[in-house]
């Protein structure tokens, strides 16, 4: 039977009415239907592959798009798609190669050039990103999401003149949208214009409905209170903030799950003996991890580090995700099956992070790459599993400071940012997951080295010095140029982007006791890990004349008189603690023992009224 031209035309429109009503199943048989007829019509090969992509089935979509370019090789919507797919499936040179293809065909084609901005974004390219996002823009000035990516790029990049360019000109082609008063109130903090935060903030409505700038705003406002001393308006405001997030995501996003996750291993690493894992080889390629508890100061560990010329850091991938998938996949997802792994299981599960580890290196034996990714000590007694020699550097801070720090955040929801919603569950989070790393640093202590953030910022070079060591590298002094290097290391994607290309500050440290009353309110354990952790030791008021005690061992150390209150080493004796002990871990200690030092000593001895405790 003869095909008329106008029959193909009725199928088609038949398969266009099956797409407006969702019916896409009826639509690709429609559109194979015509192909059988003719097979030479590329706009048909693009939509049926356009359907298959928006099924996420990429191969079946890539067989019928590469058809229809092959038959039209300037059918720029075709590049376009394929672009789409290659950035779906991280195939990034597949991607850039059809999405300029598509610009190169079509200069005006708005979505090709957004999207390979996108693609330039995601790959740290900020220079070619920022060209393809002012593009977008050039074509259509009212592209708000070209804005909010400019914005978001120059900001945590920490590059302010291009942040106040492109802030004035969403100001001119975004008039009266509620981002260009968000932009500004960024902007207004960035240069510490606090009471200029405050009064546009409190004075613009931003409702619910923009949901993502509402909850901006309202950390933004509660950081600025802070900033100026009015903690009680701040809490509130990062409450308020916390409640809506929890509103909306505490359906897709289950707190408890991450909670099961750790206490799982707790139960299990609580009654476990290292000497019955089989042993499995160690090699060069023992890997590094930078964790701790969020908030903790990883990121700035991050950039002293990586002011190292001998360090490279990759930065919050989820490279030990895949490691833990693999791994549950061959033990079962049953922690006792670790015990039972072979060689040759461990070599399979190794190579898969070794593999995509390797995507985010470059081939260099001058190099230790360490992965960052402070949660990822939530998985240490698996990764040794596998990598016997690996080491970590766990990153300590206050129990206070960093739960609260961690409540004061806006994170990216997931199942475990979720405890961050409010102080007490915040709390409760730090307590299960120090409980479950208590239990890891008992059995692989050898592995793992405690740095405090406190230490660095009261002690840097000390604390830095003894840190190399642990990696085997000599120090450099441009590691205490880390706020420089800051600065040249593009987008910073965690929370403290804008606070470490700065010197070293104190202001963070013991902030919770401006929200004392806000912990009095809740039942916690954080005083617990305060003494286990040995914050008792710790003061971070000290004269510029006094010297502290390294966590690895005496240093020179004196008296000071302030305030009313005597520092000894980093023991504050005050009124409301009329004396302080030293508990020194040893167990040949001396009572009366005299500490010595490279350039001085002191000497502990107990007095009379004391001796009864001994």
């Amino acid at each position: 039977m003869k095909i008329h031209e106008s029959d193909i035309q009725k199928l088609l429109k038949s398969a266009y009415l099956q797409i407006n009503q969702g019916n896409f199943e009826k639509a690709k048989n429609l559109f194979k239907k015509v192909i059988s007829i003719n097979n030479n019509l590329p706009e048909v090969y693009n939509d049926l592959g356009s359907i298959f992509l928006n099924e996420k089935n990429f191969k079946e979509a890539i067989k019928y798009l590469s058809q229809a370019v092959k038959l039209n090789p300037k059918l720029s919507i075709a590049y376009l798609n394929l672009g789409v797919i290659y950035q779906n499936i991280n195939d990034f040179k597949m991607a850039e190669k059809n999405y300029l293809q598509s610009i190169l065909l079509n200069k005006d084609n708005i979505t090709a050039l957004y999207n390979l901005g996108n693609l330039y974004n995601d790959n740290n390219d900020l220079d070619n990103a920022e060209k393809y996002f002012r593009l977008s823009i050039n074509l259509k000035p009212n592209m708000e999401q070209a804005y909010r990516n400019l914005f978001f790029i120059f900001d945590r990049s920490n590059q302010h003149e291009k942040l106040k360019d492109i802030l004035n000109l969403a100001k001119i082609n975004l008039s009266n949208h509620p981002i260009v008063d968000f932009f500004q109130g960024i902007y207004d903090f960035e240069n510490k214009k606090f009471e200029a935060v405050i009064n546009n903030f409190e004075k613009i409505k931003i409702n619910e409905q923009n949901i993502g700038i509402f909850i901006n705003k309202n950390q933004l406002l509660g950081k600025s209170y802070d900033q100026i001393g009015s903690y009680d308006k701040a809490y509130d405001c990062f409450l308020n903030s916390n409640n809506v997030v929890n509103k909306i995501f505490e359906h897709k996003f289950k707190k408890e799950r991450y909670i099961n996750i750790i206490k799982k291993r707790i139960d299990f690493f609580s009654n476990f003996k290292v000497d019955s894992w089989k042993p499995t080889s160690s090699s060069n390629d023992d890997p590094i991890f930078l964790v701790g508890f969020p908030r903790s100061g990883t990121t700035l560990l991050d950039t002293i580090l990586r002011s190292h010329k001998s360090i490279n850091i990759i930065e919050e991938k989820p490279i030990v995700d895949k490691l833990i998938e693999n791994l549950e996949l061959e033990t079962e997802n049953n922690l006792s099956n670790l015990e039972n792994l072979d060689e040759k299981s461990c070599k399979k599960i190794k190579e898969v992070y070794l593999k995509i580890k390797s995507e985010y290196t470059k081939s260099s034996k001058e190099k230790i790459y360490i992965d960052k990714l402070p949660l990822n000590f939530i998985y240490i007694g698996e990764i040794i599993r596998l990598f016997p020699k690996a080491k970590f550097i766990f990153a300590l801070r206050n129990p206070y400071d960093v739960t609260l720090s961690c409540f004061m955040q806006q994170f990216m929801p997931n199942d475990a940012m979720m405890n961050f919603t409010n102080l007490k569950d915040s709390a409760n989070f730090y307590n299960i997951s120090m409980k479950l790393y208590k239990k890891y640093f008992e059995l692989f202590k050898s592995n793992i080295y405690e740095i405090k953030y406190e230490d660095v910022i009261q002690n840097f070079d000390a604390s830095i010095k003894n840190l190399l060591n642990f990696l085997n590298l000599e120090w450099e002094d441009e590691v205490k140029k880390f706020y420089k290097t800051a600065t040249r290391r593009g987008i910073i994607y965690t929370p403290s982007y804008n606070q470490i290309n700065k010197p070293i500050y104190k202001k963070s440290v013991e902030r919770w006791k401006n929200y004392e009353k806000n912990f009095a309110e809740i039942d916690t354990d954080l005083n617990f890990w305060k003494n286990e952790f040995k914050y008792w030791l710790w003061c971070g008021q000290r004269d510029s004349n006094s010297h502290g005690l390294s966590p690895h061992g005496p240093q020179p150390c004196l008296s000071t008189n302030f305030n009313n209150n005597i520092e000894i080493g980093r023991i504050l004796i005050s009124n409301d603690y009329p004396f302080g002990l030293i508990k020194y871990q040893d167990k040949n200690f001396n009572k009366d023992q005299t500490f010595k030092s490279e350039n001085g000593f002191f000497k502990v001895f107990i007095p009379q009224w004391l001796k009864i405790w001994f």
